[in-house]
């Protein structure tokens, strides 16, 4: 009866295998957390200028004295009444309303003297940021 005795080599290479096995499974977990993270960076960084793009539609609205259709005159967009909107695609360039994936809209309401604007920016149905702005126009040409 012949019994075999296992050798130093083969569990050498054994142990080996099974080490390259573990850095493997850990470099896989590494590089999806990894590309996780650069996704979110480019999420984040889309929103943050989208932001700015806000910012620039609630400064214009009061420049414009809540005029909905000098504000429309000035950025463009799609204007249906008193509501503006843009839409945009991931990589932040306007495209038509059938292709957005972001959506900026400016609604427009109030009496006379002081119009509010709610400015929305949504990710398509989930709404990422949402806030009014208000224009007071003084009538009669009068100073403060």
């Amino acid at each position: 009866m012949t019994v075999y005795k296992p050798t130093s080599s083969r569990s050498f290479f054994l142990e080996l295998v099974l080490d390259i096995l573990v850095f493997t499974v850990c470099a896989l977990i590494c590089l999806q957390v990894f590309a996780q993270a650069h996704i979110e960076s480019s999420r984040s960084a889309a929103q943050s200028q989208l932001g700015i793009e806000a910012e620039r539609v609630a400064e214009l609205f009061k420049a414009s004295n809540g005029d909905a259709k000098l504000l429309a005159a000035l950025l463009g967009g799609e204007s249906d009444g008193d509501t503006l909107a843009w839409y945009y695609n991931r990589d932040l360039e306007p495209v038509e309303r059938e292709e957005a994936f972001y959506t900026l809209t400016c609604k427009i309401d109030g009496l006379h003297t002081v119009k509010v604007a709610r400015i929305t920016l949504t990710e398509g149905a989930q709404k990422l940021m949402e806030f009014e702005v208000s224009s007071y126009r003084l009538s009669g040409g009068g100073g403060s």
